[in-house]
């Protein structure tokens, strides 16, 4: 019988990329898309129950844009935090592994890569929620024996990004910039590890599909300061002017490539 996979956060840039990689990876499955509010419980296990018996969740939907989640993190809790246990809530009794997206932001900065060991130190918002959500999922699906694994994403970027993440907001400001002046950039000498959206997706789609458990780093393991990234999208040759604190998040993706058999690929 084909897999029964349930995603939500689907129509989002990572989960249009999942989508194509869950029907790339698994042909024959049935992915049926979460419509449900997650910061609504019955809604939520209305939707569950409608779907009917399940093999695995991909849980991606969340509350990621910087300024948002400061605006609001009321917000940004209860869809973090507050979404993830609605859906393992509304699980109880299915027998589904869950993979569930997280973030590089629940890591504090380090000089060198950063393991799955490492401890976790969130610096803003969004991290701490992430990390909460983690936690909670973590506790709930070890009560239940629930199969779990944790993809903590590093930095994506992609062509459609919008809003306040970080190549949108550089493409706006190409637009606008003398290509005589100087370029501020905050945090231009920080490290980072920067990895299309499709990848990270398609990382997402085959631990989700592994019998992997824990967490994962999901990231290209190759460092790249903000500056050179910018100077990777530019269409003219920058002048970049420092400003800011810079600080670093790489990831050692030893796990990941041991767990999907790439070595060190």
């Amino acid at each position: 019988m084909a897999a029964k996979i349930y995603i939500t956060g689907s129509g989002g840039i990572v989960g249009r990329h999942a989508l194509n990689a869950l029907a790339e990876l698994a042909p024959g499955a049935e992915v049926i898309r979460n419509r449900a509010d997650l910061t609504n419980l019955a809604e939520t296990t209305a939707a569950l129950a409608e779907a009917g018996p399940l093999d695995l969740v991909i849980h991606l939907a969340a509350m990621v844009p910087v300024a948002d989640v400061n605006a609001n993190p009321a917000k940004a809790y209860a869809v973090n935090v507050g979404g993830t246990i609605n859906l393992l809530s509304a699980l109880a009794g299915s027998s589904a592994r869950m993979l569930l997206c997280s973030s590089s932001h629940v890591y504090a900065s380090r000089g060198t890569p950063i393991p799955e060991t490492a401890e976790t130190k969130p610096v803003s918002v969004y991290g701490q929620s992430k990390l909460m959500a983690e936690q909670a999922a973590q506790e709930i699906c070890a009560a239940s024996g629930r199969s779990l694994c944790i993809g903590r994403v590093f930095s994506i970027h992609d062509p459609n990004q919008t809003g306040s993440y970080l190549r949108p907001s550089l493409e706006r400001r190409f637009a606008e910039a003398d290509p005589d002046a100087e370029f501020e950039l905050y945090g231009a000498d920080g490290l980072r590890d920067f990895l299309p959206a499709s990848a990270a997706a398609r990382y997402l789609a085959r631990l989700a599909l592994s019998d992997a458990e824990g967490v994962v780093n999901v990231a290209s393991g190759k460092p790249m300061t903000v500056a050179d990234f910018a100077r990777s999208l530019a269409p003219f040759p920058l002048k970049i002017k420092p400003m800011g604190q810079s600080n670093n998040l790489v990831a050692d993706v030893s796990r990941l490539h041991d767990i999907l058999g790439e070595g060190n690929a």
